[in-house]
């Protein structure tokens, strides 16, 4: 009887010390995971980027460690016009885009700054960054890049205040035409038609270019003979060919012609003056030259090539439209309605010229 007692109170005993060394081994199993989630936890937001700000074709990035706890910065957009009354801009670098970071703090870490761009230049461009600094505007070390998708570039800053993105000396101010334009004044890529499929070769009335042409165009025999109205095959016949590798070509617009099937080769150096695109591409009433992008048209598409005629007798032209170019039509490059560029067909490699004014309309 004493000994079942015995056995009765030790039991107990024998348990809880069972017990405690379970619960010592499972803690030291699970004390690297627990410092390893810690670890975790705290590398994590000095690691992973987030949105801290996004405003006005702005966008700040960071870690929320940069913030130090407080709240979230504020981003406004800064025009040539506001920059200018600030302090005086660069003379020899082109104004582009600008951005105000509101905060009253300096950030813990380093943050990306993106700016969407009022125009689409060439991608990894690396761009002039400036900050307002007493008084005046400061030319930083780090610069603005260009990303692959060409219409933003993004800046890294360590404090807020005020920026502005400007264009390299590749870019500049030339009056022209009563027009104060920015244009790009560096070689650029040449058009290069190698081996293309000739799909037919002639005459604007030759039987065999007119099939051609409502072949790739989806259009009806006076459709094509329309469009054919527009070559001067007296000049140089009208080839119908299919590109078997890219190719760069030149598009000539103004206000609201940004998108079109209209182009020219690119000869890689000066462009023609707004008054001799007019001229030479018999570009109609609406359509003024002012602009002109550079496109990289894809294997596979259709181009209709040849010299522009002259279309000063036609309704919506005047006695401007000479002709004389060279002219390539593409067809299938875009859409309508909405007019868009068939991106598998084409897309826009860098604008070369623009007036200087323009991008102060955008709205962001």
């Amino acid at each position: 009887m004493d000994t079942a007692r015995t056995r009765r109170r030790l039991a107990p005993g024998v348990v809880a010390v069972v017990l405690a060394t379970l619960v010592i081994s499972l803690m030291l199993l699970a004390a690297p995971r627990a410092g390893a989630a810690r670890s975790l936890a705290a590398a994590a937001p000095s690691t992973q980027r987030v949105v801290l700000a996004q405003d006005d074709g702005l966008t700040l990035v960071g870690s929320f460690a940069a913030l130090r706890g407080k709240p979230a910065p504020g981003l406004d957009d800064l025009s040539r016009i506001d920059a200018a009354k600030l302090a005086d801009l660069p003379r020899l670098n082109v104004f582009f885009r600008g951005a105000v970071c509101r905060w009253h703090w300096r950030f813990r870490s380093p943050v990306l700054l993106t700016f969407e761009l009022p125009k689409a230049i060439f991608a990894r461009t690396s761009l002039p960054l400036y900050r307002l600094q007493d008084g005046r505007w400061e030319q930083l070390r780090r610069r603005a890049v260009v990303g692959a998708v060409n219409s933003t570039a993004t800046a890294t800053i360590a404090r807020p205040g005020r920026y502005a993105v400007c264009l390299t000396r590749a870019w500049k101010v030339r009056e022209e035409d009563g027009y104060r334009l920015v244009e790009y004044s560096r070689p650029y890529r040449r058009s290069v038609v190698l081996s293309p499929v000739l799909l037919a070769e002639g005459a604007t009335t030759d039987p065999a270019v007119i099939r051609a042409v409502m072949h790739v165009a989806g259009q009806s025999e006076t459709q094509a003979e329309s469009t054919l109205a527009s070559y001067d095959s007296a000049t140089r016949p009208v080839s119908v060919v299919r590109l078997t590798g890219s190719a760069v070509v030149l598009r000539n617009w103004s206000g609201t012609s940004t998108v079109g099937r209209w182009f020219a080769p690119s000869a890689g150096g000066d462009l023609p003056s707004p008054e001799q695109a007019r001229a030479v591409y018999a570009l109609p009433a609406g359509n003024l030259g002012i602009d002109v992008t550079l496109h990289l048209v894809s294997p596979g598409t259709a181009l209709i090539r040849g010299v522009c005629a002259d279309m000063t007798s036609q309704q919506g032209y005047g006695p401007w439209a000479t002709g004389g170019g060279e002219q390539l039509f593409g067809p299938m490059v875009s859409t309508y309605p909405p007019p868009a560029y068939d991106p598998a067909r084409i897309g826009i490699i860098s604008e070369l010229r623009w007036e200087e004014s323009e991008p102060e309309t955008i709205a962001w």
